[in-house]
């Protein structure tokens, strides 16, 4: 307490400084000079027992963008602890756990009078801010900074009340913040516009690949049939393989956040020695198929073929099933592709067992599953024209990450001009 007192003495004494120059008519202030922090309180279990009430939570506010995405309604006896802060519209709520994460939000006016969990701070403006102003300056690097140097708890990293009082903002005149506000909401919007038409084009891309699959193995099963999937390969082969190899063999290690659902391909595997992985973990061969077991990774397609391994083994997480190829009955890739297709994947995932959360794919459901079948050379035909069809989706999805990756940036540098009287 006396350092803080002393803290604000000094700021008082010579003005509040901030960590650059501001335009003129500019002025650096802290936080709790121009909006009041957590006014009101309430408590739904002692005041409003029988009464249902609208409940924001931090996982209620989609990170960088502050939108509120799911409201919780419940009942006052049964609200949680942390259920305390009164909200009203246009108040701001800021996370202050771990507030690098931007859980920032702007309550619309369904939510007056509702209640937000103690996790937030709830900054209602004075007359000398604009709420969007301050709504968009909280996002900026010029306060996440300030949060990340007071924020205190390595584990569960958060700011005080009193340190969220002490964020010093840059202030312009009100016909600047709006101005300031209405230039944002224009640049955001567009970017927020390109994001979407970019998540557009990734999911046509999705649908394009999963109609072409549904055709090919469609057709494949009229002219041909089905078969047994243990007919064309064997499922979770045996490590006595190699029992022989000495512990110090040398092998690819492939963890499961390893394997990219889309390209289909592992990315930066290790290095490990037999010994150390023979033991309770997943073993392979070049050539296998992993196949993601455990929800949610099954669900997204997280499935890839083995290949570069070192000294031709491979090891890696328990939530894989191997699948190998009968020689002379199937080429990876034929399976490979099956096991991606959206309607094995729903089939699988009605079959899952154990507990919600941790359900994974039963060793029985892949022995009685069925395969389209189809001879070795028109196998390789047809997988030919399924991989020019892949390559785009793959080429959609670079595409895709490279506009995410510069959005990323723009935004930021948006607020990083906003707030210093340059944009």
């Amino acid at each position: 307490m006396k350092e803080n007192l002393s803290k604000d003495m000094e700021e008082s004494r010579r003005g509040i400084r901030g960590s650059y120059d501001l335009p003129n008519g500019w002025k650096w202030v802290r936080l709790d000079v121009v909006a009041w922090l957590n006014k009101e309180k309430r408590d739904p279990r002692k005041e409003m027992p029988n009464e249902e009430f609208l409940y924001i939570d931090i996982s209620s506010i989609e990170e960088e963008t502050g939108r509120i995405l799911e409201v919780k309604k419940i009942l006052g006896k049964n609200a949680p602890s942390r259920a305390r802060r009164v909200i009203h519209t246009n108040d701001v709520i800021m996370s202050t756990v771990r507030p690098y994460l931007k859980s920032i939000a702007i309550i619309p006016e369904e939510y007056d009078n509702q209640i937000c969990s103690t996790g937030f701070a709830v900054l209602t403006c004075k007359k000398e801010i604009l709420p969007k102003y301050l709504f968009y300056l909280l996002f900026s690097g010029v306060v996440i900074r300030q949060c990340n140097e007071m924020m205190v708890g390595a584990h569960y990293p958060a700011l005080r009340f009193d340190q969220v009082a002490r964020i010093k903002i840059p202030l312009p005149p009100l016909e600047e913040q709006k101005r300031i506000v209405s230039r944002l909401e224009q640049l955001v919007s567009r970017a927020e516009e390109a994001k979407r038409l970019r998540k557009l084009a990734k999911e046509e891309a999705e649908k394009m690949i999963q109609a072409t699959l549904n055709k090919v193995f469609s057709k494949a099963e009229e002219k041909w049939g089905l078969v047994k999937l243990t007919e064309m390969c064997k499922i979770n082969p045996s490590k006595n393989e190699i029992k022989h190899l000495s512990d110090d063999t040398q092998v690819t290690f492939v963890p499961m956040t390893a394997v990219n659902e889309i390209t289909g391909e592992i990315e930066k595997p290790e290095i490990r020695l037999l010994g150390e992985v023979k033991k309770g973990y997943t073993y392979f061969r070049e050539g296998d198929i992993l196949f993601a077991k455990i929800t949610p990774c099954m669900e997204n397609g997280k499935s890839v073929i083995a290949k570069h391994l070192v000294n031709g083994i491979g090891f890696g997480s328990t939530e894989f099933h191997v699948l190998r190829p009968i020689k002379g009955k199937a080429i990876p890739e034929w399976i490979h592709f099956y096991i991606r297709q959206k309607t094995f994947r729903t089939e699988a995932a009605r079959n899952m067992t154990g507990s919600v959360g941790q359900q994974r794919v039963p060793v029985y459901f892949l022995k009685s599953v069925k395969i389209p079948f189809a001879p070795i050379e028109e196998q390789k035909k047809l997988v030919s024209y399924l991989s020019g069809i892949k390559s785009f989706e793959i080429s959609i999805d670079k595409l895709q990450q490279k506009t995410e990756d510069e959005l990323e940036k723009l935004i930021p540098s948006i607020l990083y001009k906003a707030f210093r009287g340059e944009l």
